[in-house]
């Protein structure tokens, strides 16, 4: 009793002393500092805050690296990535291959990676030769043997007075023997040889199959993916555009894989009679009489040959009216002869 009958005196003491210091202290003095306060926490209370202040951070650097970790599953994982965006901002970077611009494309050569060399070799000779029969003859002979072909063969008129046109392939290594065999046919008239690189040319071709290519079958797997009938058609249109562009350049591909390995060579062939003679003088002038007599000769033959048939008409149509013309003449001499010793006979009367 004696113990709490102390401890409520001091409880009160306190109080009361705790009173008059609040009513002689101002509230400016009863502030505590900031720096008081925080040197007063507990060592304990300290690392606990820090260990939370860690954790924190942990949690926020496992975030942000989950989330990245997503990002790219949804870049490369099954579900398609055209659904969020258009397919055309999907093929946006094959479109600067496509139109020519904006950079070279992927599979591009490096700026000091060499070209292979590709060269295109054609020419024009045209040639006079004796027989054109022959000389083409001779010409188809070679180019078989060289392994080539003929892609034009027309002749005009005679052998000996003609022309003919021929287009002749055969591989590069063997064009200029080619030439050569064609020239000595006869008198060259004219000659015209080219080569052409296509390096560059046949260098972007290539790349742009190459990325259209990939592009339809990212298109592809795409439409294989798609959930909904407004990305179908849209994948479907974008598509067809691409097989179409990839189809042109294939073509073009192939015109230049054949303008390579083969060269090209066109010839012109004619053949004319000997010109006439200049030469004058007395035998020069004998030798035209004779020509002409024997033309003379030739054409009076010609005529009779013309004439023939129609005299034989008429003789056959005048055969008839000769044969009563001469009857109607017999019968009428011994008419005359009656008639005559009778009219005699009366002059002799006397009178």
């Amino acid at each position: 009793m004696v113990l709490a009958a102390s401890r409520i005196g001091h409880i009160g003491n306190l109080s009361g002393r705790r009173g008059v210091f609040t009513h002689k202290t101002t509230p400016e003095v009863l502030m505590p500092a900031p720096v008081t306060r925080f040197r007063s926490i507990h060592p304990i209370r300290l690392r606990t805050l820090l260990g939370l202040l860690g954790l924190v951070l942990t949690l926020v650097a496992l975030t942000g690296c989950s989330g990245n970790g997503l990002e790219d599953s949804g870049t490369s994982g099954a579900v398609a990535p055209g659904f969020g965006e258009s397919p055309q901002d999907m093929s946006a970077p094959d479109e600067a291959v496509e139109g020519g611009g904006g950079g070279l494309p992927e599979n591009a050569p490096a700026g000091g990676a060499a070209l292979t060399e590709q060269i295109v070799r054609t020419g024009d000779l045209a040639v006079d030769v004796d027989d054109i029969t022959a000389a083409a003859n001779r010409i188809t002979a070679v180019v078989d043997a060289a392994g080539g072909s003929i892609g034009l063969d027309q002749r005009y008129g005679e052998a000996k007075d003609g022309s003919a046109d021929l287009v002749l392939r055969v591989p590069p290594e063997r064009f200029d023997d080619l030439l050569e065999t064609v020239s000595d046919l006869g008198e060259e008239l004219s000659r015209s040889v080219a080569a052409q690189d296509v390096s560059t040319a046949v260098a972007d071709v290539d790349a742009r199959v190459e990325s259209l290519r990939n592009s339809v079958t990212r298109l592809l797997a795409l439409g294989a993916q798609a959930v909904s009938v407004s990305d179908l058609i849209t994948i479907e249109a974008e598509l067809s555009t691409r097989q179409a562009e990839l189809e042109s350049l294939q073509a073009q591909q192939r015109e230049f894989s054949d303008q390579i390995s083969l060269a090209t060579l066109s010839v012109s062939l004619t053949a004319s009679s000997e010109p006439e003679s200049d030469d004058t003088g007395f035998l020069a002038s004998l030798a035209d009489g004779w020509n002409g007599l024997l033309d003379s000769g030739r054409g009076l033959i010609s005529l009779l040959g013309l004439l023939l048939p129609w005299l034989a008409l008429l003789a056959v149509l005048a055969l008839p009216l000769w044969f009563v013309v001469r009857r109607r003449r017999a019968a009428s001499v011994p008419a005359d002869a009656v008639s005559e010793p009778v009219a005699s006979a009366r002059g002799r009367q006397p009178e």
